[in-house]
């Protein structure tokens, strides 16, 4: 573990007089003297170096534990740009002078051996944030975070779904407002005018706002890096470890300054922000939750480059598929917040054969996984290795040999090879393209967030003894099949988003072949959360959906329904199905087969896929 923090005494460059550095790791220390010079100490050696450029080297070459030395991308006393190896955090603090990196610049670096948070502090210079101020891109794996800048939240597209004082009687109601994007910021402020966040901690919706049952124990969320609980009548809150004290907020003292919690379903407000404690009655703190407006797009199909111009995103770099993509290559359109990559079949199509929105810091990210891709909050799934390759797909699962070779699900995978000395590779299903010099890689960048193309599907509504193969034959594929004991969550569902479009049914065993009931719809307005018990809503498959978190999850063939917590609706039985959701127990219901909570015959199974041009099983 190397930590390295450079503080700067306000001259125009790094080091000044009075600059130290110190790495922190084993014995050995480096310190920057105040002529400029360096020392670097440890139990069997000293060496000197001139410069801070030199130090920084030295740092960051030296072989760590595992004997692997970490990778120098960058060294520069002027940018200040710094890459570590494993999980480390670089902290670079200054006066506000020229060579602080400006707010936009901040971001998460990531060499072959791990990821580096780089922490950027400035003392509110015009080229530098606010002093105390840690600076993230987008929805970075930092943890808890502190003094965060309110406006930033704005700036990068987050829009506020809750803010009340400690003494409001926070409820599951207010959490589920919230639930309805990909991406949350859960923090707390001083008081209603403060300007930044004294405690606070991103996520993923679907784990941050998913039930838990433990009192002592909080779960891992890897999109924002903290701990979360929601316990229904309890509380609700965050940590630094997985270790909490629910009685009934978090009572836990050690850490205290990395923990937050609010009294969830109770009569009273409260509890903690930081250290700050027995805030139940307090009208002066705020509790505060932001979520992404970021449309989740997923992958995209057909997209016309003209809508993309229209909304002021700029091309900045367009390649046959025959170029050798370079990390130079990417770097050249990272200067805007969002990106959309795509391919067309020439460089004179006016439409995107594939392609997919994403926020810049996360598609550019380097990741170190031969098989999984990341999920971003455009609800696409990207990878950027270097020296192998870079693309996205519509599910976390790639085959990176170099490129993705995976084949399932084909149409909703682009891959380019990266760093090598040969093009390619593949389009969706249209693969081999090494050498191609007619098909158009192409990447525009914009400040706007994205609009996605229209998805159509036809208007099938309730479907009986629907064929599982005519599934297969759509080249849907399958993103969760299990038995109607099994508990269904919200991360579940996550698995299926990445596509267009998705067909949720009931089967009445594993091996039958067709589908009792079931229904196609539009991903983005099946998995959107509702909040209503007594109303269902209509989607353009013909079906009305529901995802109630902490209650059900189905759909009818009229708005009317009954969540409780299932829809026990009798009333046209035949065309309801219903999975309890985010509770310890499976069920319910198959149509007019109901208390299925503990029935391990039938299953619960959803496809996703892209494109459905007729309901009948035998077309497409």
């Amino acid at each position: 573990m190397v930590k390295l923090l450079l503080t700067v005494d306000g001259g125009s460059t790094i080091p000044q007089n009075g600059a130290a550095a110190q790495q922190a790791g084993g014995s050995e220390t480096t310190t920057v003297k105040s002529d400029g010079s360096t020392a670097i100490m440890s139990s069997d050696t000293t060496k000197e170096q001139s410069t801070l450029d030199e130090l920084v080297k030295q740092v960051f070459a030296s072989d760590d534990t595992t004997g692997q030395k970490p990778k120098l991308v960058t060294v520069s006393s002027t940018a200040a740009d710094l890459t570590t190896a494993h999980t480390d955090t670089a902290v670079i603090s200054g006066d506000g002078g020229s060579t602080i990196p400006t707010l936009q610049e901040n971001e998460m670096k990531t060499t072959s051996t791990g990821t580096v948070t780089l922490l950027r502090v400035g003392d509110g210079g015009s080229t530098s944030p606010k002093a105390g101020v840690n600076e993230i891109a987008s929805v970075p794996s930092t943890g808890v975070v502190y003094n965060y800048l309110e406006s930033t939240l704005v700036q990068k597209g987050f829009v506020k779904c809750y803010d009340q004082p400690y003494s409001h009687y926070t409820s599951s109601a207010n959490l589920n407002a919230c639930a309805g994007s990909e991406f949350v910021f859960v923090g707390a402020k001083s008081s209603s005018n403060a300007n930044v966040f004294s405690i606070g901690a991103f996520g993923a919706s679907v784990n941050v706002f998913k039930n838990t049952y433990s009192t002592s124990q909080a779960y891992y969320d890897a999109v924002g890096g903290a701990y979360w609980y929601r316990y229904p009548g309890w509380s609700f809150g965050f940590a630094s470890s997985s270790s909490v004290n629910l009685n009934s907020c978090d009572y836990n003292n050690p850490d205290c300054s990395h923990r937050l919690c609010f009294h969830l379903d109770q009569p009273f407000g409260g509890y903690r922000a930081g250290c700050t404690v027995g805030l139940n009655g307090d009208s002066t703190w705020r509790k505060v939750i932001y979520k992404s407006s970021l449309p989740t797009c997923g992958v995209q199909y057909d997209y016309k480059e003209s809508d993309l111009i229209q909304k002021g995103y700029v091309k900045c770099y367009e390649q046959p598929y025959s170029h050798a993509t370079s990390s130079a290559s990417l770097a050249a359109c990272s200067g805007a917040e969002y990106v959309f990559v795509g391919a067309k079949t020439s460089k004179g199509a006016s439409s995107f054969a594939i392609g997919a929105f994403g926020v810049t810091s996360n598609v550019f990210k380097s990741t170190n996984e031969q098989t999984k891709a990341v999920l971003d909050a455009g609800g696409a799934y990207w990878y950027r290795r270097p020296g192998w390759s870079f693309g996205f797909a519509s599910s976390s699962t790639v085959n990176l040999n170099s490129c993705d070779y995976n084949n399932p699900d084909c149409a909703s995978r682009m891959c380019w090879h990266l760093d090598q000395n040969v093009g390619g590779y593949r389009a969706g299903c249209t693969v081999g393209l090494n050498s191609d010099s007619t098909w158009t890689k192409v990447i525009y960048s914009g400040k706007n967030l994205p609009t996605c193309s229209p998805v159509a599907v036809p208007s099938c509504g309730v479907l009986y003894n629907y064929p599982e193969n005519a599934l297969i034959q759509k080249s849907f594929t399958k993103c969760y099949d299990q038995p109607y004991s099994h508990a269904t969550t919200s991360a579940d569902l996550a698995n299926c988003m990445g596509s267009s479009l998705i067909f949720v049914g009931a089967k009445s065993s594993a091996g039958s072949n067709t589908f009792a009931l079931g229904a196609f719809g539009v991903s983005s307005n099946v998995l959107k959360t509702t909040s209503s018990s007594t109303q269902a809503y209509i989607d353009d498959g013909g079906a009305y959906w529901y995802r109630y978190p902490g209650r059900s999850f189905g759909f009818a063939s009229s708005s009317s329904v009954n969540l409780n917590s299932c829809d026990y609706n009798n009333p046209d039985c035949s065309h309801r199905l219903c999975f309890h959701l985010d509770q310890p127990f499976g069920g319910y219901r198959a149509g007019c087969t109901v208390g299925l909570n503990g029935d391990s015959t039938w299953r619960k199974v959803i496809y996703k896929g892209n494109y459905l041009n007729s309901c009948s099983p035998g077309q497409q």
